[in-house]
């Protein structure tokens, strides 16, 4: 059931009906969480976040043990993507809390996930495969669980942080590269570029691995989108006191 060599025409077609009705779920999910997380209690906030990290737990133990059933599992199928990083995150986050961990989240993981949901690489199992399936809630999870955190206030977004978020991404980055140039894995996708994924365009111009500066538009494009909003908002908070007449 879970083996690579699946026939052609059996998996999801990218931004078919299938993917599109993920998408919806994702954002159905996604607002519902955050109107839920909003609305609740401190205490239920606690609960809600915990179940979401447990769900998201048992969706990467999913993906793990479907690969090791369909005896494919190896050095190319370990937890080392950055959405599967994230699920020790998502842990840590949730039993310790911490700014620099939200902060990963918020900026490294909601839109890392969010990527994945839009251009994912598990299209060729089909849509009912437990597989697909786990993948998928697993991914909207990721997006869901910094979105609900960050609308209750439990995150609360600092661009001074992001060079810290960056020093952290780079760090993996570079472990990740020597690993994949010594097992031939494709781990943060820095052997070659996503399928379909906006890094097969900069690979046309740039090659193979100057692709990989793609990473560097596309991450400040992300950042610039989930902070501008804040930046203006402290602004205007900050514009009453200074307007103030001495």
């Amino acid at each position: 059931m879970f083996d690579l060599d699946l026939p052609a025409g059996v998996g999801i077609r990218w931004l078919g009906k299938e993917h599109i009705l993920w998408l919806l779920i994702a954002a159905a999910i996604t607002l519902l969480l955050c109107i839920a997380c909003a609305r609740a209690s401190e205490r239920g906030r606690r609960r809600i976040r915990c179940a979401v990290c447990v769900l998201i737990l048992l969706c990467e133990a999913n993906r793990q043990l479907c690969l090791l059933s369909a005896g494919v599992w190896g050095v190319y199928t370990l937890p080392l993507h950055l959405c599967s990083m994230s699920v020790f995150v998502v842990l840590w986050n949730c039993l310790r809390g911490g700014k620099l961990s939200g902060e990963l989240l918020y900026c490294l993981t909601m839109p890392g996930a969010a990527f994945a949901l839009v251009f994912p690489d598990w299209l060729d199992y089909p849509a009912l495969n437990l597989l697909s399936i786990g993948t998928f809630l697993g991914h909207i999870l990721l997006v869901a669980y910094p979105a609900m955190s960050t609308a209750c206030g439990l995150i609360r977004p600092e661009a001074r942080r992001l060079p810290r978020c960056f020093a952290c991404l780079f760090a993996a980055a570079v472990v990740m590269y020597v690993f994949n140039k010594l097992t031939g894995a494709n781990y943060f996708f820095l052997n070659s570029p996503a399928p379909g994924s906006p890094l097969e365009w900069f690979a046309r111009f740039l090659g193979n691995p100057g692709y990989i500066l793609g990473f560097l538009p596309i991450l400040s494009a992300v950042w610039l989108i989930l902070y501008l909003p804040w930046m203006r908002k402290r602004r205007k908070r900050k514009a009453p006191d200074e307007a103030e007449p001495l």
